[in-house]
């Protein structure tokens, strides 16, 4: 089920709107014209489940917000 990819999500992810926003770009990066968009985001939070996937996108998020100018 979905939930319970997503509660394994947020162990390694433990800030729910980071990993919303993650999931987010993920999904429409990773989706094609043949996929429907309910598959990729089970697929795309199921990546966030493995702990070796999330700490690298994790990293790659806080070094694009480093990089973004202050507001």
């Amino acid at each position: 089920m979905r939930s319970d990819r997503i509660h394994k999500a947020l162990a390694n992810i433990p800030n729910r709107f980071v990993l919303c926003r993650l999931v987010s770009v993920a999904t429409r990066k990773f989706l094609g014209p043949d996929r429907r968009v309910q598959d990729v985001i089970n697929d795309v939070i199921g990546r966030f489940a493995d702990t070796e996937f999330a700490t690298q996108q994790s990293r790659i998020l806080a070094d694009l917000e480093t990089k973004l100018p202050a507001a």
